[in-house]
């Protein structure tokens, strides 16, 4: 009989050492949450230009911050367009760089590895601004739609009333804002903690990379 409590209890003290902590359990789950596969499709694309489909984008306004400026890190882009309402990204590229087909495999690459990049505070605070923009922008584009329905509906025709005008021209001034805005921000002296001052070009550093003390 004691032979038999002993042998149960050294069984019990292995299953506890085999048990991880609540910690180390933690960060298995993190990490396997981060590394999840992305869904997208391609929607279009022609030489310099590609549009992708990714479902992430309409529901996870991180993800959308980090893909945008990972993207924009790379100096063969052009331009950088996400539409959250219709969960797509249109790409466009310096043609003759590179083959068309290495850099889709590129960017699906990014699509696949820009939940995993972090960014730093200045870089965030541009995504943010660039971000309030192009809602504001969309934002008056279906307004805009709209009130073309309602001419057509009305006056059987589409026609340039007040409102249109002044959509129009709240479209232009907000676009030009954005603008000037988005070249002064990356210039701009951004506080850190501690009240230090950083003036050095922007980087992307991935996650797995220790931060240096």
């Amino acid at each position: 009989m004691t032979s038999i409590k002993r042998s149960n209890s050294d069984k019990a003290a292995s299953l506890n050492l085999c048990l991880p902590p609540k910690k180390a359990a933690k960060n298995l789950a993190n990490k396997t949450a981060s590394s999840q596969k992305i869904f997208y499709s391609i929607v279009h694309t022609i030489p310099g230009r590609i549009r992708f489909r990714i479902p992430l984008l309409a529901r996870d306004t991180e993800y959308a911050n980090q893909l945008k400026l990972a993207i924009e890190s790379d100096t063969k882009v052009t331009n950088v367009r996400i539409n959250p309402k219709a969960a797509s990204i249109v790409i466009n590229y310096k043609g003759g760089v590179i083959s068309d087909n290495q850099m889709r495999e590129h960017l699906v690459n990014l699509i696949q590895t820009a939940q995993d990049v972090v960014l730093p505070k200045e870089v965030m605070a541009k995504s943010i601004v660039g971000t309030i923009f192009d809602a504001l922008i969309n934002l008056i584009d279906s307004t805009r739609k709209l009130n073309q329905a309602r001419n057509i509906i009305v006056y059987r025709r589409v026609r340039t009333d007040v409102w249109e005008q002044i959509l129009s021209t709240s479209r232009s001034i907000i676009k030009r804002l954005k603008s000037a805005t988005m070249f002064i921000l990356p210039n701009k002296r951004w506080r850190l903690r501690g009240g230090e001052v950083n003036s050095q070009p922007l980087k992307l550093k991935s996650a797995s990379e220790p931060e240096l003390v």
